[in-house]
């Protein structure tokens, strides 16, 4: 059984394997974003059937809603095609070499780092098959400084990357597209400008992701509010696209190659993200027009039965339909109690309400019943502080009840004894 266990082994040592070198086929981290995202609406998605009635259409609505605006965010910030270029064309494939390939080279701008790709038609050179993927860094967390000029250790994150990739032997193409961005100097500026761009582009969708958990937040207590945030992330989205699009020294990146010129346009993340950020700002619009003129709407939608602002009761804005506009004169229309009692308040209070807005409904209608405390107490209080018997004093019960004549004239009294 010696020769079975020794296989592949050198001198006894453990068993050794060649590299296995595969291409780059997906972005890993756009996936794993993807799949996190996936999983949370899935999550949802179970629960979804507990919801009640109507309820469980806005309930999706709004989840699924907020998690792929989460998604954009994220994959807006992370994503490698916010400019993108591919050719194909015949290109010397390595230094000193003079044959040439016929290949597919792709290049992807994102905010941190340029992603370049070089797939040939076919095996070439010793039947080597040419699938090339390399990712060029100039910002991200371990560094977002320009650095100085040249190669040194001293020099931006780009620059020392581009010398490593020439110390490893990559393929012409790569180096030659990667050689643009390190340049700097006079109006030959790009690795600066999407340095520049990219940086500020993702300090705007880093603001968007607490903006829009806030404005979450905020559609579970404060409709308005949930509107205004919601209208501000749009913006804050909308001013990284300018920010990208504007941050720009010197000519348009072209990069002639082989037999054609590399020529940039948008990708689906800076398209995604505009549209996004659009439709967000309007319908936070749409959102705050409703709940001026239609709360109940919008209440019903949300779940949320009022706003701060209005969920209270003044008792100078008690007033009838009927009644003046002068909260002074609305304040003495307010009857008094017949028999003493809290009940009979509350009763007097019933065909008052809040004045509300007659251009559109309310939801504060019926406004909430402010206690009052009842004359019987008021006096009984009195008396206790100046020491009196209380039966002598009290003569709620007995007396009867007052004329509409006296009734401004018998609040005012209540007032000045409270």
């Amino acid at each position: 059984m010696s020769g079975f266990f020794d296989f592949n082994r050198v001198d006894g040592g453990p068993t050794l394997y060649a590299a296995n070198k595969t291409p780059v086929t997906v972005d890993v981290l756009e996936v794993g974003f993807i799949f996190a995202i996936a999983i949370l609406a899935f999550s949802f998605l179970v629960i979804l059937p507990g919801v009640r009635g109507m309820q469980r259409i806005s309930f999706a609505l709004k989840v699924f809603f907020s998690i792929f605006v989460l998604a954009v965010i994220m994959l807006g910030n992370f994503g490698m095609e916010w400019e993108v270029s591919e050719v194909e064309t015949g290109v010397q494939y390595k230094a000193f070499h003079n044959e040439e390939i016929h290949a597919k080279i792709g290049v992807k701008i994102g905010l941190r780092g340029a992603n370049i790709t070089l797939k040939g038609d076919g095996p070439h050179l010793n039947s080597e098959t040419i699938d090339y993927n390399e990712r060029f860094w100039w910002g991200g967390e371990r560094q977002w400084t320009q650095g100085r000029n040249f190669f040194g250790p001293f020099a931006g994150l780009v620059n020392r990357e581009f010398r490593e990739a020439q110390f490893k032997g990559l393929p012409y193409p790569i180096l030659w597209i990667a050689e643009y961005f390190t340049l700097d100097g006079e109006s030959i500026r790009w690795g600066r400008s999407y340095r520049l761009s990219g940086f500020y582009t993702h300090i705007m969708l880093w603001t968007a992701f607490p903006l829009w958990i806030l404005t979450n937040i905020l559609f579970c207590m404060f409709i308005r509010y949930g509107a205004y945030f919601m209208m501000l992330t749009g913006a804050v989205m909308l001013l990284g696209n300018i920010l990208f699009a504007s941050l720009r020294w010197g000519p348009e990146l072209k990069i002639p190659i082989g037999t054609t010129i590399m020529t940039f346009h948008y990708g689906w993340c800076f398209w995604l993200t505009l549209a996004v950020g659009l439709i967000i700002v309007i319908l936070g619009a749409i959102i705050l027009f409703i709940d001026l003129r239609l709360p109940d709407l919008t209440g019903a939608f949300f779940g949320v039965e009022s706003d701060p602002d209005e969920y209270y009761t003044v008792e100078g804005e008690l007033t009838t339909d009927d009644s003046p506009s002068s909260p002074k004169e609305a304040s003495r229309l307010v009857p008094p109690a017949t028999n003493g009692g809290d009940d009979a308040i509350y009763e007097n209070y019933e065909p008052y309400r809040r004045r509300t807005d007659t251009r559109g409904l309310s939801r504060f209608q019926k406004s909430r019943k402010k206690p009052v405390a009842s004359p019987r107490r008021r006096t009984a209080r009195a008396t206790h502080s100046t020491g009196l018997h209380p039966d002598s004093s009290i003569r709620e019960e007995e007396e009867p009840a007052p004329e509409a004549g006296n009734v401004a004239i018998q609040m005012e009294d209540i007032q000045a004894q409270a």
